[in-house]
């Protein structure tokens, strides 16, 4: 157990024996922020799927309006990891504007919160400036929601809410981390990004853009070598891009209102495929994801589409030019309706075609894999750098790796049966994640976002997660 921290010259916390029974916090609405109900009105674009459970939180108690001594504490609420400790929570005890020192003040925790070796109740003294620590409060397993109650004899008391945050970050090869400053219950997105009641947050930074109705994929910037953009549409219908190098949020001019946020800085309207602000496909019906091409000197990237009238074509930005595929009509050639995957990828029938802009394929074109019935997102491999996976999942519901620049289909070793394919190495199996290799890393998983690299020109790929939660 972490010692229970204190400020220089008070007394670090007595812990007392757990009750019997710790009282039940009060009923409040839940604070600004925290969504207490699914939000109907939102929709995400991408495959995370919201999962928000019910809550009730306490809210901070004010000092009372008539004089003579009050507690305060320095926040209305504190936060920390599951299975983790909070820090930072301070009493205050004040007369008026003076501070009063070397007073007691009793604690008392709820909703599963406790001290050290689980007391729900302590005792601190007022330091010299009137504030004592509240030494280390562990939180709970889960999205737990409690409060922190301060009492002193002859002094107004005060509450403050304790939450905990429940949201993981899964990299492989890494694994888990804690993704701080999410709301519980926040759907996760992509990279360390999660949506909340329409605000964007980003683990570590916070808030990032409100009153979001829609989200679109995470892809690379295909000006900016270091950034990340991801589309959004707000609640007025207005296009706005987020960008992961800035963390700033970007209205977009010329894209027509209510557009759909396709990926990076590309939205959709009807079938007009627009970039800022500029028409740059027309005629689209769907879109493939939209990433680096493997083997282009000039570093474009490259979306696949399919075109209203079924053809192929591919998307390159940032030209802003389009072509149908080189290959279509021909043997090999993805047919018409086929489905765009990712890059220069195209499916029909179980099988994995790739295309070329005009005749040149550094590693082939034609039908690269058969068999195939689902995929995930096409990423880098995180354990052999040049390399890119497509995790998939075969006709015969066997979780598999296809291996990009060889064209070789090899099965998933670790992952049971019945699995979905995430992205990179990883396959989810219900509430659990697992590794090509490794196993099971991630249990409790209520939700799951996009796969991406941790970084432009990385091979560590990341996915956030909603829930994950830690044994404690």
């Amino acid at each position: 157990m972490s010692p229970a921290a204190h400020l220089p010259g008070s007394p670090a916390p007595q812990t007392s024996p757990a009750p019997a029974a710790a009282p039940a916090p009060a009923a409040a609405p839940a604070p600004a922020g925290v969504s207490s109900a699914g939000p109907a009105r939102r929709l995400v674009l991408h495959a995370a799927a919201w999962s928000v459970p019910a809550i009730t939180l306490v809210s901070s108690s004010p000092a009372a309006a008539a004089s003579g001594p009050a507690l305060t504490f320095t926040s209305a609420s504190y936060a920390g990891v599951a299975c983790a400790t909070i820090l930072d929570a301070v009493v205050r005890l004040t007369d008026g504007a003076h501070a009063v020192s070397g007073i007691t003040v009793v604690l008392q925790l709820a909703g599963g919160y406790t001290f050290d070796a689980g007391a729900v109740s302590a005792t601190v003294v007022t330091g010299g400036d009137g504030t004592a620590s509240c030494g280390a409060i562990h939180v709970p397993a889960g999205g737990a929601a409690g409060s922190i109650a301060a009492t002193a004899s002859g002094a107004t008391g005060a509450t403050a809410t304790l939450t905990a945050f429940d949201a993981r970050l899964l990299a492989s090869p890494r694994g888990l981390s804690d993704a701080t400053l999410i709301p519980v219950g926040a759907a996760p997105v992509a990279l360390d990004l999660y949506l909340s009641s329409g605000t964007l947050h980003r683990s570590g930074v916070g808030a990032v853009a409100t009153d979001v109705d829609a989200v679109g994929t995470l892809a690379p910037s295909a000006d900016d070598a270091s950034a990340f953009l991801l589309p959004l549409r707000l609640d007025d219908g207005r296009a706005v891009v987020f960008d992961t190098a800035s963390n700033v949020a970007s209205p977009v001019v010329g894209i027509p209102s209510g557009a759909t946020p396709v990926a990076a800085d590309l939205f959709l309207s009807g079938s007009t495929l627009y970039r800022a602000g500029v028409v740059v496909a027309s005629g689209v019906d769907a879109c493939g994801q939209l990433i680096e091409h493997d083997a282009d000197t000039a570093g474009r990237l490259y979306l696949p589409y399919r075109a209203t009238d079924g053809t192929p074509r591919l998307l390159r930005l940032p030209d802003g030019d389009t072509r149908t595929a080189f290959e279509y009509g021909t043997a090999g050639g993805p047919p018409a309706g086929a489905t765009p995957v990712a890059d220069d990828l195209f499916t029909a029938a179980g099988n994995i075609h790739r295309v070329s802009w005009d005749g040149t394929a550094a590693f082939g074109a034609g039908i690269v894999a058969s068999g195939i019935a689902s995929w995930g997102a096409l990423t880098p491999n995180p354990s052999y750098a040049g390399e890119r996976l497509l995790p998939v999942i075969t006709t015969a519901g066997d979780a598999a790796l296809f291996m990009v620049s060889g064209n070789t289909v090899r099965p998933a070793r670790s992952v049971p049966a019945g699995a979905t394919a995430v992205g990179a190495d990883l396959f989810r199996v219900g509430t659990t994640i697992h590794q090509d290799g490794t196993g099971q890393v991630a249990s409790d998983v209520t939700s799951v976002g996009d796969a991406s690299p941790a970084s432009r020109g990385g091979t560590r790929v990341v996915v956030p997660l909603g829930s994950a939660v830690a044994s404690c």
